[in-house]
């Protein structure tokens, strides 16, 4: 169980930050596309077989020669308002009745400075964009389509008339980099963001196969956990809606904060911005959830990769909604881009975007969402698109909890350790803390320093604790391995001292005023302090004092929070929790094993609440 005043799992979010995600996918599904290509080559051939009948028709009606001359298209207002081409009566019109026709943009000057209306398009509907643009015009201008990632288009980088991010969450974040008042037109297309697994793994997670995130989450009790891999939430849709998923998938429980913290920290480094570089992973790495959007999982099966099933959210979670947003308020841009949205929403616009595997805008799924292809037709996302500060408390949480650390371990290896604990197999007070130790600390990646301390009773010159490892990097070191190796091989080395007493109070003090003198503003400062007893050093500090001196030693500016681990029933956890408490850090009490590694997931998401936990 859980002692002191701050050990409530429950997650208590954080201040909005500012910032939002963008993603980089890239659309892979050649069979997709062909699909899309052949519906737009039937449009036409109905269109072009219309057409010779009309010129049979009036050919033999009036006998005038000219009735065989194409028609060119014209721009016509669909019922929305949107305009949209109409397509000539000849083979050679064939962009369908939603686009203006290349003859269109022959016969009408094109304002456009370079000659063409320019879109920047994300990467996974681009080429869907291309292909529906190739012989259309938008205010008499070819069109040219650039696939683009949302994030870099948001920052700045803007050599484009109209934008297809896929996400709206993007649109605030351009403006805060200076894009003035962007006009948002309608939603061309949406596709529901998931949680990717192998099909065999997702099987392990539920027995009916229709695993969910809270089962994902659960996951990290097992002998086979599963990770949740996380791209830069500042640079990825997918990210920031996994990070909703989870958090409305624990919502209310008592373990949210270690499940939300399993869920940052237990990401794989480097994962890829893309969707399908992510989906690939999945043959060499099957016990890593990526997030992605359920076009790219219909994609990836498509084009015959090691089949990925769609993990959806039962709560929360979030849609990618793919609005067409002009980047200047001018007659010009804005007549554009009703050209535009009337090409990509109209009969044959609709076709190609749910062949390629996207859903309409109103969530209506295509011919591409069957189960076969690992996705959930049936499925309907209800939550709200996540406004400014949800998404800024998002990418904070993901940022917080994994700020680098700056951490002094201190264990106890006093006589008492050597107990035996009951209902841990045999297991001694010390391999159980050699455990929590081992486990708790594979949470800090390389870029975290680490020290290690042991204490008892006079193990150095007035000193009852001994330096084992200094604070130093988990990373690479000049003797040719990394400090993560050195610190595994001296946990697995600890003994208990015979007969040693507990010197817990002196070593407290050290240890705290140790981290400040060296205090890392950029980093995590804290103490980890795990023990079995309670202090029996008669010539040492009282509990008052060091109280009453840690309180006087407090720096706002220089936190060094005290997380105690109390291990059997002779541990003193009130004053370790009085301890934990004037340090603005947290105490917990583990009489099962299995809960340890609960404890290290829970005392690292109180990153994102302390002090006041």
């Amino acid at each position: 169980m859980l002692k002191g005043d701050n050990v409530a799992m429950t997650e208590r979010p954080g201040q909005p930050a500012n910032g939002s995600p963008t993603r980089g996918r890239h659309h892979r599904s050649t069979s997709s596309r062909n699909r899309a290509i052949t519906i737009l080559a039937l449009v036409v051939a109905i269109v072009a077989a219309a057409g010779l009948v009309t010129w049979l028709v009036r050919s033999n009606d009036s006998g005038d020669a000219a009735a065989g001359t194409a028609a060119t298209g014209t721009v016509a207002t669909t019922a929305s308002g949107s305009r949209s081409g109409t397509a000539g009566a000849s083979a050679g019109a064939g962009a369908g009745s939603a686009a203006a026709s290349a003859s269109s943009a022959a016969n009408k000057d094109c304002s456009a400075s370079d000659g063409a209306v320019t879109v920047a398009a994300a990467p996974d509907i681009a080429e869907v964009v291309t292909e529906l643009a190739g012989s259309a015009s938008a205010e008499g201008c070819p069109i040219e389509v650039q696939p683009t990632e949302p994030a870099d288009f948001a920052e700045g980088d803007r050599a484009a008339a109209i934008w297809i991010p896929d996400s709206s969450m993007w649109i605030a974040t351009a403006e805060s980099n200076g894009m003035a008042a962007p006009v948002t037109g309608p939603s061309i297309a949406t596709s529901p963001l998931v949680l990717a697994l192998p099909t065999a793994t997702a099987a392990r997670l539920a027995a009916d196969g229709n695993a969910d995130v809270a089962d994902i989450l659960a996951s990290r009790k097992t002998a086979e956990p599963v990770r949740v891999g996380l791209p830069d939430p500042t640079r990825s849709a997918a990210a920031v809606g996994a990070i909703l998923a989870t958090r409305a998938a624990v919502t209310g429980t008592s373990d949210a904060r270690a499940a939300l913290t399993w869920a940052v920290r237990s990401s794989p480094t480097g994962m890829a911005a893309g969707d399908s570089e992510n989906l690939d992973r999945l043959a060499t790495d099957p016990n890593t959830a990526v997030p992605v959007s359920e076009q790219a999982v219909i994609a990836h099966n498509t084009d015959g990769g090691a089949k990925a099933v769609a993990v959806y959210p039962a709560t929360g979670g979030a849609v990618l909604d793919y609005p067409v947003v002009a980047t200047a308020n001018d007659p010009e841009t804005t007549a554009a881009v009703d050209d535009l949205v009337g090409l990509l929403t109209g009969t044959q616009g609709r076709a190609a975007l749910l062949a390629a595997g996207f859903r309409a805008p109103d969530g209506t799924p295509g011919p591409a969402a069957t189960a076969d292809l690992g996705v959930h037709p049936e499925y309907r996302s209800t939550a709200p698109l996540p406004d400014a500060a949800t998404i800024g408390d998002a990418i904070r949480s993901v940022q917080v909890t994994n700020e680098p650390s700056r951490m002094l371990a201190v264990i106890d290896i006093s006589g008492s350790m050597q107990g035996v604990v009951p209902g841990a197999n045999g297991a001694t007070r010390i391999a159980l803390a050699k455990e929590a130790a081992t486990r708790g600390l594979a949470l800090y990646g390389p870029d975290s320093d680490i020290g290690l301390w042991v204490f008892s009773r006079t193990l150095a010159v007035n000193s009852d604790h001994q330096e084992l490892i200094p604070i130093s990097t988990l990373g690479p070191d000049q003797q040719g391995g990394t400090g993560a190796q050195r610190l595994s091989q001296a946990l697995a080395g600890l003994q208990a001292v015979p007969e040693g007493g507990t010197g817990l109070y002196d070593t407290v003090l050290d240890a705290v005023r140790t981290m400040r003198a060296g205090y890392d503003p950029s980093r995590i400062n804290a103490v980890l302090v795990l023990t079995d007893g309670m202090n029996d050093d008669q010539g040492s500090i009282s509990l008052d004092a060091l109280l009453s001196t840690l309180s006087a030693e407090q720096d706002a500016s220089r936190p060094v929070p005290v997380i105690s681990i109390a291990f059997g029933p002779d541990s003193d956890v009130d004053a370790l929790g009085q301890i934990s408490r004037v340090t603005g850090g947290a105490t917990y009490e583990s009489k099962d094993p299995r809960q340890i590694g609960e404890i290290f997931l829970d005392a690292v998401g109180q990153r994102l609440c302390r002090p006041s936990c």
